[in-house]
């Protein structure tokens, strides 16, 4: 291994840069793609709505909700999110032996994307909240809610189990092997601690106004990254081709990341009315 892919302090934090970055961008695409999608849902159904960068309000009488309205608007942004993590999964899984650390991104936001939709409706069933308005619409009985939220926890299970080998892969922006003496280096820098670092800035992005979905989304996420990890430190030495590999920052990735961290929150500060 060359010297500037040595397992060295330095390089730990420029991984774990590039990576944090690649989760805040995707994090951040899949909750505002949900989040627009509820906004222009409602407007379809002429529903007046207050938005703000983490909250959306009802300005809706009961007796207006109908059962498409309900469907449309609550079922249109998993539906979304759950197709872009396939698409991010097919576009990761087609360039997985490509070098360029672009394509962290594309992991982060298959992680993340499948997390929303599994994760989101587990909780929307215990709290009653988004999805779970349109199960409830559609006159799901507690059977049908419990089968529900399995169907969502096996798709946090599946998920690990697909995401394992693809995480593998990702090792091959910084080095020409993966086995025993390097794996926990690498799985620490590209998942575990831009994982943390990530969901804490996150979360000081949502203060003071965190829902329940983003208090406890991260507990689904940490499941699939836990036991992909542990799937992937039983796999065997994994060789990647012998080219001279560069440890170096992504800078479009982090200056995207810092962009959509202080822009979306700072324009979308002051609440949004919004009469359609």
């Amino acid at each position: 291994m060359i010297a500037n892919n040595k397992l060295s302090r330095k390089n730990f934090w420029i991984i774990v840069a590039n990576s944090t970055a690649a989760f805040i961008i995707s994090y951040l695409l899949v909750f505002y793609l949900n989040h627009f999608s509820i906004i222009f849902s409602a407007g379809m159904f002429e529903h007046g709505i207050s938005f703000d960068f983490s909250r959306i309000v009802y300005h809706v009488a009961p007796s207006e909700w109908t059962p498409d309205s309900v469907k449309v608007i609550y079922g249109v942004g998993p539906l979304l999110v759950f197709i872009t993590g396939l698409l991010a999964l097919l576009a990761y899984s087609s360039m997985s032996e490509d070098e360029e650390k672009v394509k962290i991104f594309l992991l982060w936001l298959t992680l993340n994307a499948l997390n929303f939709v599994f994760s989101g409706i587990i909780i929307g069933i215990i709290f009653k909240i988004r999805i779970a308005h349109l199960f409830l619409w559609m006159y799901f009985n507690d059977s049908q809610l419990l089968m529900m939220a399995m169907m969502g926890f096996f798709g946090i299970m599946i998920t690990s189990l697909i995401m394992a080998k693809r995480i593998v892969f990702s090792a091959n922006s910084y080095f020409n092997k993966l086995d025993e003496n390097n794996y926990p280096f690498f799985i620490m820098a590209q998942i575990i601690v831009p994982f943390i670092i990530g969901a804490v800035l996150l979360v000081i992005f949502f203060i003071p106004q965190i829902q329940i979905t983003e208090t406890y989304i991260w507990i689904g996420l940490a499941l699939i990254i836990t036991i992909s990890a542990i799937l992937v430190s039983k796999m065997d030495a994994v060789y990647f081709d012998e080219e001279i590999k560069e440890t170096t920052l992504s800078w479009p990735l982090i200056g995207i990341a810092v962009f959509l961290f202080f822009t979306l929150r700072v324009v979308f500060n002051n609440e949004i009315l919004m009469n359609w």
